[in-house]
Formats: structure tokens, C-alpha cells, sequence
């Protein structure tokens, strides 16, 4: 049976439910630390390591969660100087490990289970805690790739070699084909597109793809293993009207930046279009939900529009169509009203 939410629980604009009372449960703590530990550790798993620091937020309450963080930051960093310590070839860079790690671990932690919310000034909707720790996990690892350089460019030559190699593999028996992909697709070339794309926006979206996908798994563990059931929509996010300036200011930065050869300019465009692009995609997606949630529609219709749209989202290539028309449904909203409420009253005009 689904948890019903205390009335005195804090509500994040209908984006989540958190307890904020309560003592601290220090085993599933102990649990959720030494876990985010063992997945930072395990290779491709490690995609996932925040998603304990989740389970902990919705599952049990504010101060279990922060407990947890900090005994997961402890435990890292002593195996991190254990490792450096035992094998320096190998494990070069243990503050830049601890850093991340630590940095990444407090952001997150912030966005599922910010403190001092009774503070108006600190009062931050869940919206802008994604975009403002994906802004601070991309500038942390732009910090750290700069001091890191050697390491970083082993690490990309490695991916670009083989990156390279499976583009030569895929032109097949096709001799021309063969040789305009050795020629053109080189590891330096894909390099250059890799960095290239992480400062411009790829950073700051990736950031955001990891926090969202954490979050969004921790409220489906937490269904699952504690039977809450976290009432969640995103149907009433609003982006600022602002943020069209700035959209379209930074569209003039890209080509600014670009035409007259300003790096600088080109890149901190770049990040502010992924910006606001993420904004009005949640926004998008809030008007598709505020439509598909309407009393009026029935749920027969809803599940078949539903599926098709689901469908849709995770079909290669042409979810990049989709993901950008909900932008540009998002961006729409600063002239048109789509989630304005119908009005059922008569018309104060006599004869309308």
C-alpha cells in the first residue's frame, strides 16, 4: 500500500515529497554509503552511484541521507589514497578522484534533499537544482580535465582509437569507403569532437542526464523496496520568462563567437543554449503531461496516446525530433497559454 504524504512535509512545487523528521537510520545509511562506494568502483555500473543517495532521500529522511553522503565521502577517500598509495602508476591523480566524487555526491544530495528550505532566499525549485548542479558538475569537470591534462588525453586517445577503429570496421569490404574512414575518422579527429562537444553544452547535459536518471531510478527503488509512492508531475514548471532573452542572446553569442573567432564567447553560448534548452524541455514535457492528465480525457485515450509517445522517445533518431519539438513547445508557452485553466463561468459580455 502506497505511504500517504504528511501533511507537514515539505512539497517542492508537486516535484517531490521529503520527511524531514525523523532520527537517523544508520544501517541503511551504512548501507547506501558503502554501495555509492562499490559502484564508483565497478566500471560501467558507476553510471548509477548516486542512485543509493536517492533511495535514501525518498525512502527514509533528510538527515539520513546527508549521514549517508558523508560516510560515503569518508569511504572514498580513504580506499582512493589506499589505492594511490599501493599502486601509483595506475591511480595517479587521488585528489582529482576524491574531488569529483565528493563534489558530485554533495550536488546531488542537494537536489534530492536540500536543507535550510525554510530560508525564502535558499528556496530553490527542483528545476533549477538540476540546471544548478549540472552547471557546477560541468565546471568540475572542466577543472579537473585541466588538471589532469596528460591523464584526460590518454583517456581520450584510447576511446578515439577505438572509436575510429569501429568506424573503419563498419565501411565492410567497401575499399574507397575503408579509406576515406582512415583518412577522415582519426583518433585525433574524434578527439578534437569529443572535447569539442564537452565544452560546449555536452558537459553540462551529461551532468544532468546522470542526476535525472539517478533521481528518476531512486523513485522507482523506493516504490519497489519501501512501498512510498512519491507523488511527482511535472505539470506545473514554469522556465522564466527571462530565459527567451538569454536564449536568444546566446544564439547571437554562437554565431558572434564563431564569425569572429572568440572561443571564450562561442563556448559559454553553447552552454547557455544547453541551459535553457533543458529548461524549456521540461517545460515541454510539463504541458505534454498537463494535457495527458486532464479529467476529461479518458484513460483508454491516455494509454493510447501514451505508448506511441513513449515509443517515440526512445527510438533512435527520431527521439532527437521529438526531444526538439517539446523545446519548441516549451519555448511557445512565452506567447501562447497552453496550461491556462478553461473557465466554465458565463460570459460577463451580456449576448456572448
Amino acid at each position: 500500500m502506497a505511504v500517504q504524504p504528511d501533511p507537514e512535509i515539505p512539497i517542492d512545487e508537486g516535484a517531490s515529497v521529503l520527511k524531514t523528521a525523523g532520527g537517523v537510520v544508520f544501517i541503511p545509511a551504512l548501507v547506501s554509503a558503502v554501495i555509492c562506494v562499490g559502484l564508483i568502483r565497478s566500471g560501467f555500473p558507476a553510471f548509477f552511484f548516486l542512485v543509493p543517495l536517492g533511495f535514501m532521500a525518498y525512502g527514509y529522511n533528510l538527515v539520513s541521507v546527508w549521514v549517508s553522503a558523508l560516510g560515503s565521502v569518508l569511504m572514498n577517500g580513504i580506499l582512493a589514497w589506499g589505492l594511490a598509495l599501493s599502486s601509483t602508476d595506475t591511480f595517479k591523480y587521488p585528489w582529482a578522484d576524491m574531488l569529483y566524487f565528493t563534489c558530485m555526491i554533495a550536488v546531488f544530495t542537494w537536489i534530492v534533499a536540500p536543507p535550510f528550505k525554510k530560508f525564502g532566499f535558499l528556496r530553490i525549485s527542483l528545476a533549477y537544482r538540476f540546471m544548478a548542479g549540472s552547471v557546477i558538475g560541468a565546471l568540475l569537470l572542466w577543472f579537473i580535465i585541466e588538471a589532469t591534462q596528460d591523464g584526460f588525453e590518454a583517456f581520450l586517445r584510447s576511446q578515439g582509437e577505438m572509436l575510429s577503429s569501429l568506424y573503419a570496421a563498419s565501411a565492410g569490404t567497401d575499399v574507397v569507403q575503408r579509406s576515406l574512414m582512415e583518412q577522415y575518422v582519426t583518433p585525433e579527429s574524434v578527439i578534437n569532437l569529443i572535447g569539442s562537444v564537452m565544452f560546449r553544452g555536452g558537459g553540462v547535459a551529461s551532468c544532468a542526464v546522470v542526476f535525472l536518471l539517478s533521481r528518476q531510478i531512486s523513485l522507482v527503488f523506493t516504490r519497489l523496496i519501501r512501498r512510498i509512492s512519491i507523488q511527482e508531475h511535472i505539470g506545473s514548471f514554469h522556465a522564466a520568462s527571462g530565459f527567451i532573452w538569454a536564449l536568444s542572446f546566446s544564439l547571437l553569442g554562437v554565431l558572434a563567437g564563431t564569425w569572429a573567432s572568440i572561443i571564450p564567447l562561442e563556448i559559454l553560448a553553447w552552454n547557455m543554449i544547453t541551459i535553457c534548452a533543458i529548461l524549456y524541455l521540461v517545460q515541454g514535457g510539463g504541458i505534454l503531461w498537463y494535457f495527458l492528465s486532464r479529467k476529461d480525457l479518458s484513460p483508454v485515450m491516455r494509454t493510447i496516446i501514451t505508448i506511441p509517445i513513449i515509443i517515440l522517445i526512445f527510438s533512435p533518431g527520431i527521439n532527437a525530433a521529438v526531444l526538439g519539438l517539446l523545446i519548441l513547445l516549451g519555448i511557445a508557452e512565452n506567447w501562447v497559454p497552453f496550461r491556462a485553466p478553461k473557465s466554465d463561468r458565463p460570459s460577463s459580455t451580456p449576448g456572448m
